[in-house]
């Protein structure tokens, strides 16, 4: 009986974090439209080449050379992008709270550029990574004690930690890092991005392979791609792919000769951060422990926004960070800082150092 209510829950679990499914129709009429838009992309490129005139003169080729910018990179941001480019990149003038200033943008020469009129508009804020409102207004969140740590730790102490810039703070830092997503020890960088970017090569030699989701951060990719080793990726949130993944590289093993694998990471995400789905943690662990595979899960988005106290993902799906090998997170989305942290067992931390 009690197996049957915690298959249940972990179906019913599953079932509500499963990503709703696009419509036939609305997918079609989608792909027609932007079907549309390169087709009449093609047209007026066509016309440009016959007649000559084009208000994109910077693009245009140097007589006798090869087309320096016939890529789909080039056609997209002429054609399609600038089309609707005022739709991104938008100034503000005001701190990334729940409501924002943007600052109204016109365009005079149809070529993408855009110039501010002066004038700003008041919109909700939908964008934006201070999910707990630390960064609306520093002075109200913090100042007292930046001021205090200035003070004390003055800007002539940012040097590399490996030279002079390891101070007590950090150690408190860690410790409290470590203590709240309930690891053993944790190291702290200067940057999210780069605590992935530099982690993942250390702990991946050759010989080893990595099992990525499918949506996993462009910094995860990146420090896959540094490490010397194989890398093999499931669909996205699939715990069934992934474990069909892993089955079939343990039996293959390594290319060419065939040995096993010397060790075997999934990376997954706890909130992938294009899509704003929760990973489904509690089943990929599973199939983790089943095949004796390590599994890295990068906190930069669920941390502090996910859990009853915050703790991430773990707190979440009801998962044991016990279970979680390396948890990795950044300070830069819930907590309104700068960094990026990685927590796991002392042996760990301590290679990585």
């Amino acid at each position: 009986g009690l197996s049957s209510m915690t298959t249940s829950k972990d179906a019913q679990s599953s079932e509500k974090h499963k990503d709703p499914e696009i419509g036939w129709l609305i997918a079609i009429l989608t792909y027609c439209s932007y079907a549309l838009l390169v087709s009449i992309g093609h047209f007026r490129d066509f016309c440009a080449n016959v007649t000559g005139v084009t208000r994109y003169t910077k693009t245009s080729q140097k007589k006798g050379y090869a087309n320096l910018f016939q890529s789909w990179e080039s056609f997209y941001t002429r054609r399609l992008y600038h089309r609707i480019s005022d739709c991104w990149n938008r100034p503000i003038c005001s701190a990334p709270k729940a409501y924002i200033n943007v600052m109204e943008r016109e365009s005079k020469t149809q070529d993408g550029v855009m110039n501010t009129t002066g004038k700003s508009t008041k919109c909700l804020n939908l964008g934006s990574y201070n999910y707990l409102g630390f960064a609306d207004d520093w002075n109200e969140t913090c100042r007292p004690e930046v001021l205090k740590a200035l003070s004390k730790w003055p800007n002539s102490m940012c040097s590399s930690r490996l030279d002079f810039g390891s101070i007590d703070i950090h150690d408190k830092l860690e410790k409290l890092v470590a203590e709240f997503v309930g690891k053993e020890a944790a190291i702290v960088f200067t940057m999210g991005y780069g605590t992935n970017a530099t982690t993942i090569p250390i702990l991946m030699g050759q010989e080893s392979l990595i099992i990525s989701d499918s949506l996993n951060h462009t910094s995860i990719v990146n420090g896959a791609r540094a490490a010397p080793c194989c890398i093999r990726v499931f669909r996205h949130n699939d715990p069934h792919h992934l474990e069909e993944v892993l089955r079939e590289a343990i039996i293959k093993g390594q290319p060419r000769h065939h040995r096993a694998w010397k060790k075997i990471l999934v990376m997954v995400e706890g909130i992938y951060s294009m899509e704003g789905g929760i990973c489904n943690l509690k089943e990929i662990v599973q199939v983790c422990k089943k095949y004796k595979a390590y599994i890295y899960v990068d906190e930069a988005h669920s941390i502090g926004a996910l859990g009853r106290t915050g703790r991430g993902v773990c707190e979440h799906t009801g998962v044991d960070p016990a279970d979680i090998d390396i948890l990795m997170g950044t300070f830069t989305k819930s907590f309104s800082g700068m960094g990026g942290y990685i927590a796991a067992s002392s042996a760990i931390v301590a290679f990585i150092r």
